[in-house]
Formats: structure tokens, C-alpha cells, sequence
């Protein structure tokens, strides 16, 4: 499994109502890509993105 896909699926678990504004592309492969690319369509997004990032490391090690 993509660090996008754990991403994706933490992304809906969390936060069910915003699921579709955060989702990326499965084929990801690096925590940044998904930052850069959620980033921009806004900051906000961004800014969640970063902490769901955060938190899969936390409970998962490192996604890099």
C-alpha cells in the first residue's frame, strides 16, 4: 500500500465530509508530494494534509 493510499483512507476515517477535497492520486509515493499537491488548492487543505501526515508517522513511523 501508497503512503497516498494509507493517506486517502486516514483522510476519510478523520474526516469523512472533507474525504473527496483531500484525496490524491493512490500512485503517491512521498509525504511531500502529497503536501505540495493538497497545498495547492489551499492552504487550509494544506495545513490538514500536513497533520494527517503527522499522525500516520506518529502511529506508523516513517512515511517519508
Amino acid at each position: 500500500m501508497t503512503i497516498a493510499q494509507r493517506y486517502n483512507t486516514e483522510a476519510a476515517r478523520l474526516l469523512p465530509h472533507m474525504a473527496e477535497d483531500l484525496a490524491v492520486d493512490p500512485a503517491i509515493t512521498t509525504a511531500n508530494d502529497i503536501d505540495e499537491i493538497v497545498f495547492r488548492r489551499s492552504e487550509y487543505l494544506g495545513g490538514m494534509a500536513c497533520a494527517i501526515v503527522a499522525m500516520m508517522e506518529q502511529q506508523h513511523g516513517d512515511t517519508a
